[in-house]
């Protein structure tokens, strides 16, 4: 038999019983499907293939979408605290400017020289920036205490006038001779002058006491108070909180004077100190 007429016999029994069933296919035949199967069986590993590619290049592409939500997650929180500083800086320097001008110096110079963070110094520059509004505040409290003792410090006079009886050993002014002590200021003033607190303070006491005839007394704290004598009228009462320059009364001639004055006296501890003193530090 020759190569074209070479063929496969297949035997075919579906059942026990049943009779044989041949088939003759030519061994040509039989090639072309081989050869088609083959075909069909690399296209589908090559499509498998193809297909194995693209999942792992969405795979990648999705674990890429991924890394780049969380960059731009950790971006956003970067830009956030750093806008977060900058405010807090800003409120620093804002509160520093106005410390300076409360104080009468000059506020530090904003030319520095600055680099821009990265991710792994952002804690230290919070730390900083933490560390500067510890010291601002600290600052700020110990101004605001110095301005709240420079308030309550006596300042300046009570009432324009002329000073006819200053602190210290006097001769006796209702005659007798003697020698006495004056524990404060007599200012000359028209009757009815307005006498003004020289600082802020308490109202503890304001009517009759004595020589002092209508009297207001002020405590400013700090062991300081100041007494207001001679009135002819009294505008204060007792508790009232006075600022500098409050009226507390008027100019009269009450209780053991001669004419109308202000007698003004500044107290330490409960004890007479000279007024000049305190009222020297208003003229420099």
């Amino acid at each position: 038999m020759n190569e074209e007429k070479r063929f496969y016999t297949f035997v075919f029994a579906p059942t026990a019983s049943s009779p044989l069933r041949k088939f003759a296919v030519p061994h040509n035949a039989l090639y072309v499907v081989l050869g088609f199967a083959a075909i069909g069986f690399l296209t589908i590993a090559y499509g498998a293939y193809k297909l194995s590619q693209h999942a792992y290049v969405v795979a990648k592409l999705n674990l890429m979408q991924n890394e780049n939500r969380r960059l731009r997650g950790e971006n956003d929180e970067v830009k956030n605290n750093m806008d977060r500083l900058q405010g807090r800086l800003a409120a620093i320097e804002t509160t520093s400017r106005k410390l300076a001008k409360a104080s009468g110096l000059e506020p530090a110079s904003p030319d520095m020289g600055a680099g821009g963070p990265s991710g792994n110094n952002l804690a230290d520059l919070e730390q900083t920036t933490s560390s500067l509004e510890l010291q601002l505040r600290q600052l700020k409290d110990v101004f605001d205490k110095s301005q709240v003792k420079l308030a309550s410090t006596p300042s300046g006079w009570p009432v324009r006038g002329y000073i006819t009886d200053g602190f210290g050993a006097r001769s006796n002014p209702f005659g007798g001779g003697g020698v006495e002590t004056h524990p404060g200021l007599d200012i000359s003033a028209p009757f009815g002058t307005a006498i003004n607190a020289t600082a802020d303070g308490i109202v503890i006491f304001a009517g009759v006491h004595g020589g002092y005839g209508n009297v207001v007394v002020v405590d400013h704290g700090y062991g300081l108070t100041t007494r207001y004598a001679h009135m002819s009228r009294i505008d204060a009462q007792v508790g009232d909180h006075v600022t500098r320059t409050k009226p507390l009364g008027a100019v009269g001639s009450t209780g053991r004077s001669t004419a109308p004055h202000c007698h003004y006296e500044v107290r330490l501890q409960d004890r007479p100190v000279n007024p000049m003193s305190y009222v020297a530090t208003a003229l420099r």
